[in-house]
């Protein structure tokens, strides 16, 4: 068996690098946002509606499209709350919940079914190409009502030009089947990377809508990183800490599992991974 020794001048480098490391743990953390109504909207609204009902929330205050009119379709909405816009390619994988509660859901009076979708939409131009959006399909909202219910979706391999499973695009319409697809010169990564605005919504990109009563709430609207939760408990106890700091410092220059950021070698940014963990094992 071999060891493995650091010299002053490699450490102070390690620790150098772990600066930055901590300071992207720190980033990644701050991207966890759930908006609980219980104060303001947050900059969400219901079709424009953005008066916070204090009670009857998942707990505490909700957003409550009370019947106001009749309408098409409803959407959440933001193009204002910055933890939910901008570059999703930074933020890295991450999921997108919301809860909703339906009171009910009328078309000339008799309860009906609404698929619920999640849209992400850069309304601006990328590089010459039409703006686009990214979508994916949430569940079914009961019409005849639904107690508070869940529901989420996952944004994965956030740098692939490739739309992943369960996600579509729009912007565009392919000319044999009429769908909606993602105009050319668009991708899975480029939409991500210029995210203006986004919506929970009953408007499913390609379908058309008769005028509709919606009594519903929302409420917990959040975007949480979808990162491992403790990768840095590398002696599994349940917390990082010295006998973790060992292990990594053992297997300088090598691999496994104490390669924390994936690239090959456990080095200075592995470190600064570990030192932003410490004492902890975040959920």
């Amino acid at each position: 068996m071999t060891s493995k020794t650091l010299s002053h001048k490699t450490f102070r480098a390690a620790l150098a690098a772990a600066t930055t490391g901590i300071l992207g743990v720190a980033a990644a953390a701050s991207a966890d946002t759930t908006v609980t109504f219980d104060g303001d909207a947050a900059g969400w609204s219901l079709n424009g509606w953005d008066t916070v009902s204090p009670t009857g929330g998942n707990p505490g205050g909700r957003l409550h499209w009370n019947d106001f009119v009749d309408t098409f379709g409803l959407a959440a909405r933001t193009d204002s709350n910055a933890a939910f816009l901008g570059d999703y390619t930074a933020k890295g994988d991450v999921t997108l919940s919301i809860d909703v509660r339906v009171q009910f859901i009328k078309f000339f009076g008799s309860p009906v079914p609404r698929d619920l979708v999640v849209i992400l939409i850069d309304d601006d131009e990328f590089n010459g190409a039409a703006p686009a959006s990214v979508w994916a399909p949430l569940g079914t909202l009961n019409g005849s009502g639904m107690p508070w219910t869940t529901f989420s979706a996952n944004v994965t391999d956030v740098t692939s030009e490739a739309l992943p499973a369960g996600w579509f695009g729009a912007g565009a319409e392919d000319p044999d089947t009429f769908e909606p697809v993602l105009p050319e010169g668009r991708t899975w990564a480029n939409v991500l990377q210029g995210v203006d605005r986004i919506e929970f919504t009953t408007y499913v990109p390609g379908y058309f809508y008769g005028f509709t009563n919606f009594n519903l709430s929302v409420d917990n609207i959040a975007i949480t990183s979808a990162a491992t939760p403790c990768p840095a408990d590398l002696d599994g106890d349940g917390s990082v800490g010295g006998s973790d700091l060992g292990a990594l410092l053992g297997a300088w220059g090598g691999s496994g599992n104490a390669d924390l950021d994936g690239d090959g070698t456990v080095g200075g940014s592995d470190l600064g991974i570990l030192l932003g963990s410490w004492g902890t094992c975040p959920e």
